[in-house]
C-alpha cells in the first residue's frame, strides 16, 4: 500500500502534485559529447519511453549541457548567479506517485534492458540524483496552477464531448414537440395522414435519438472512471450522475409512453390498410398526438438536464 507522501493532491481543474526525479549525470570518461548525447537519445530512450509509459510516468526529459551551451551562461551571470553546473545531463522523470516509478525499476525488462545499457554511457560512480514536488506556474506561454495530469485532461475531453452529444440529443428531441408536431396539427386534413406522419417522424427519430443517449451516457461514464482511476475521490460522481440522468429517457419511454405509442401505431397500421374506422376523426388523432407530444416533452427533460448540469460540472472543473 501506498504511503500518504506517495498519494498525489489532486486539484478539481486537474492540476496536481507530482513527484520529479532529477538525475544530474556525468557521461563516461572518454566519451564525446555527440556520443553520449547520441546514445541517451538515439538508443537508451527508445528502450525506455515504452516502458516508463507502461508504469504510468507522466513526463521524462532530457538536458543536455554540451560546451557550446554553457558558453552561453557567460551572457546570464549576474551577482547572485555566478556558478556554472558542471553535469553533463540532467534527466528529469515525472510521476504521481512513488510507487509507479518503483515498479518501473523493479520490472524484469528494466533490469535486463537498462541496467548493463546505464554502463555504456554513464559515469554512475559520479551522477548525482534527488527527488522534490513540481510546482509550475507558467504552462504553453499560459499562466497554469499546477502540472496538469493527462488522466484528468483526458476525462475532461470525454466530458466535453459528452456535453456537445447531449445538448444536440435534447435540442433534435425538443424540436419535434415544438416544431414538428404543430406543424403536423396546422396542416393535416385528415387523421390518417396525421398517423401516417407521426410514425415516420417516430420512425426516423428512433433509428439515432436512444443511441446518441446511451453513447452520452458511456462517454460520461468513460470521464467517471479516467476522474476516479487517477483518485479524484468526489470529481467522478458528477459526470456518473449526469450519464445516469441522460440515459433515463430510455426507461421512462417504456414505463410512460408505450401504451400511447402502442395506440398511434395500431390507428397508423389501419389508417395504411385502409380499415381506419370512420369514428376516429381528426380532432381525436389532434388529441392523441398532442399527448404524445407532452410525453415527449416530458421524457426531452432528462437529456436537456443532463446537458445543464453537465455544463455547469465541467465549468467547476
Amino acid at each position: 500500500m501506498a504511503s500518504k507522501i506517495d498519494e498525489p493532491v489532486i486539484s478539481p481543474g486537474g492540476y496536481g502534485q507530482f513527484l520529479c526525479l532529477t538525475i544530474c549525470g556525468y557521461k563516461k570518461a572518454g566519451m564525446s559529447e555527440e556520443d553520449y548525447r547520441h546514445h541517451m537519445t538515439q538508443v537508451s530512450a527508445p528502450m525506455t519511453k515504452d516502458l516508463m509509459v507502461k508504469y504510468g510516468i507522466v513526463r521524462w526529459t532530457q538536458i543536455h549541457n554540451q560546451q557550446k551551451t554553457r558558453a552561453m551562461m557567460s551572457q546570464l551571470y549576474d551577482p547572485q548567479m555566478a556558478k556554472l553546473a558542471e553535469f553533463d545531463c540532467f534527466s528529469q522523470v515525472i510521476f504521481k506517485r512513488l510507487d509507479d516509478y518503483k515498479r518501473f525499476k523493479q520490472d524484469p525488462e528494466y533490469k535486463r534492458r537498462l541496467m548493463g545499457d546505464h554502463e555504456k554511457f554513464a559515469d554512475t560512480k559520479r551522477s548525482m540524483m534527488t527527488i522534490g514536488w513540481v510546482e509550475q506556474f507558467i504552462d504553453g506561454g499560459a499562466i497554469v496552477d499546477g502540472l496538469e495530469d493527462p488522466a484528468q485532461s483526458t476525462a475532461a475531453h470525454y466530458q466535453t464531448t459528452a456535453l456537445i452529444t447531449g445538448s444536440f440529443l435534447a435540442g433534435a428531441m425538443m424540436s419535434l414537440s415544438l416544431v414538428a408536431v404543430p406543424v403536423f396539427l396546422d396542416t393535416t386534413p385528415t387523421a390518417g395522414l396525421l398517423y401516417t406522419q407521426w410514425a415516420r417522424t417516430y420512425h426516423y427519430g428512433h433509428l439515432g435519438l436512444p443511441a446518441l443517449s446511451v453513447a452520452t451516457c458511456l462517454l460520461y461514464g468513460l470521464a467517471a472512471w479516467r476522474r476516479r482511476r487517477v483518485g479524484s475521490r468526489r470529481g467522478w460522481r458528477s459526470p456518473l450522475l449526469v450519464g445516469a440522468l441522460t440515459v433515463l429517457m430510455v426507461p421512462f419511454t417504456w414505463v410512460f409512453m408505450t401504451p400511447t405509442n402502442d395506440r398511434l401505431f395500431a390507428l397508423e397500421a389501419q389508417a395504411q390498410a385502409g380499415t381506419l374506422v370512420a369514428q376516429t376523426t381528426l380532432d381525436q388523432a389532434r388529441e392523441l398526438v398532442t399527448r404524445w407530444s407532452m410525453l415527449h416533452v416530458a421524457r426531452t427533460l432528462f437529456p436537456l438536464a443532463g446537458a445543464v448540469l453537465g455544463g455547469v460540472t465541467l465549468l467547476r472543473k
